[in-house]
């Protein structure tokens, strides 16, 4: 499984900051899959850039808040 689509699987239970994401993903497969910050945010905007995920809020001093599509497009 690939990162972009973990990512993706931990926006189905709703909006995420990209440092929720990483916490998220590390409870479940940092033990067996470590990733680290910047490729967490990197993935992110692939994912915005390819329509995947949208930017769902900027909030001052915050970090852009990530949703994902209702229909992502297939590979």
């Amino acid at each position: 499984m690939t990162v972009s689509y973990t990512l993706l699987g931990l926006l189905e239970a709703g909006d995420r900051h990209g440092y929720d994401l990483k916490q998220a993903y590390d409870r479940r497969f940092g033990a067996a899959k470590p990733i680290r910050f910047g490729q967490v945010y990197r993935t992110l905007a692939q994912l915005v850039r390819d329509g995947r995920v949208e930017v769902a809020a900027v909030e001052p001093a915050r970090a852009p808040t990530a949703s994902g599509t209702p229909s992502p497009r297939r590979e």
